[in-house]
Order: C-alpha cells, then sequence, then structure tokens
C-alpha cells in the first residue's frame, strides 16, 4: 500500500505540474488531522482524479492534431467560390492581408471557374489549370509556377506581379490583361498564346526570343484598358 501511494503520489505530481495546478505550498501525505496553519494533506481520492486529468491531457492533444485547418473565404479574404472543394483542400497556405488561405499546389484544375474572384496571393504552382476560366479575377501576387495553363481564359484578369517561371500559355487568352512586373524566366512557354490584344507587359523581364515572338504575334496591339499603356510599347517592340 506504502509503495502505491508513493507511485500515485508522482503521478499527482507530474499531472498537476502539466496542468498547472499544484498548490503554493508543498502538500504531504498524513493520517493524522490537520491542525491550523500546516499544509493541506491530500487525499487518495485527489491523487486519482488529478492522475485522470493527466491520462486525459495525451487524449486532448491528439485530438487537437486532427482538427481542420480554418480557412478564409469570401469578401477581401480571396476565393469566395467554394464550389470547388479543391481550392479549399490544397496542401499548403498562404498568407494575405494577415490571413491564411488554401493554395492548390500539384491539383488538377482543368476546366475550374474562378471569374471574377479576388485570388491574390493564391499560389497554382505545378498544378494542371487548363482551359480554367480566371476571366476579370484578382491575380496580383499569385503564383503559377510550373503550372500548365493551356486554354485557360485570363481575360481582363490582373496578373501584376505574378510567378509565371516555368508556366505554359499554349491557347491561353490574355486580352486585356495586366502581365505587369511578372516573374518569368527561360522555361515560360508563351508560344501558342491564343491572344495578348491590349495587354500591358511593363517592368516584366521577358527573354529576347519571348519578346521577338510576342511582338510577332497577329494579336500584339492595343492598349491596356485599365492602365492605357500601349501594348507594343510596354513589349519595347521594335517597330
Amino acid at each position: 500500500m506504502k509503495y502505491l501511494v508513493l507511485f500515485q503520489t508522482t503521478l499527482y505530481f507530474a499531472a498537476s505540474d502539466g496542468f498547472g495546478i499544484l498548490p503554493k505550498t508543498t502538500p504531504r501525505f498524513n493520517t493524522e488531522s490537520r491542525h491550523e496553519g500546516q499544509p493541506k494533506s491530500i487525499t487518495l481520492k485527489d491523487v486519482v482524479s488529478n492522475t485522470a486529468k493527466a491520462a486525459a491531457f495525451p487524449v486532448i492533444l491528439a485530438s487537437l492534431a486532427f482538427l481542420q485547418p480554418a480557412f478564409a473565404v469570401g469578401g477581401e479574404m480571396g476565393a469566395t467560390d467554394v464550389s470547388n472543394a479543391k481550392i479549399t483542400t490544397g496542401g499548403a497556405s498562404t498568407l494575405q492581408s494577415g490571413r491564411t488561405i488554401a493554395i492548390t499546389r500539384g491539383v488538377n484544375l482543368s476546366g475550374a471557374d474562378f471569374s471574377k474572384q479576388n485570388l491574390k496571393g493564391v499560389a497554382f504552382q505545378q498544378s494542371v489549370v487548363q482551359n480554367a476560366n480566371f476571366k476579370d479575377s484578382n491575380l496580383v501576387g499569385s503564383s503559377f509556377f510550373d503550372a500548365t495553363l493551356d486554354g485557360s481564359d485570363f481575360e481582363n484578369a490582373d496578373l501584376s506581379l505574378a510567378n509565371v517561371e516555368m508556366a505554359q500559355f499554349n491557347r491561353a487568352n490574355l486580352k486585356n490583361a495586366k502581365m505587369t512586373e511578372m516573374y518569368v524566366n527561360g522555361s515560360t512557354l508563351f508560344e501558342g498564346v491564343l491572344s495578348i490584344e491590349n495587354t500591358d507587359w511593363t517592368d516584366t523581364m521577358l527573354r529576347k526570343d519571348q519578346t521577338k515572338y510576342l511582338c510577332n504575334h497577329p494579336t500584339a496591339k492595343g492598349t491596356n484598358p485599365v492602365t492605357g499603356v500601349d501594348t507594343r510599347e510596354s513589349l519595347i517592340c521594335p517597330d
């Protein structure tokens, strides 16, 4: 019995310390009556109660591990259309205006409708986004790193500061899009793009052969409806 009490006492101190319920004075076990001014004795009932609390502690931690993260949707917080669950079940997250929103790394979003949405800062890197609709969307600071964007519609979209490194724009519609200060590299493919009419490429550093291809594109004309910048001037085409 003496050893049992000692074992339970040890459990009590471990549990109470973890829960922050240690008394201010050091408790002691005795079978004598307590006199005024002496620390309160702990009964076996107290030990069992606190041991039960200690046993519940790891269970609580384990349950917390399975809680689903919250995703900000609506208004200024990013994507407002949750009908496509893939946008809210991405494998990681990014910060936007102090809020956490989903990203869609490596997800197949072909045919998805993201038109007229605030997707500022959302990352679609390494995703297959063929024939998707981004018309009239805010994609400022978004990432399409190594994404396949064949046939997607970016008409009137704002792609300022977007990362399109290694992205493919075959058959993509960029009409009226704002393409300023984008991050591109030699592996970004604009070959086969459907339209670049009225686009603004100001401060987007394109490779020479990319610039030549876009300047020779039959739709390389017009002015951007938002910035008023001439498409060919923004591409620095040698007219």
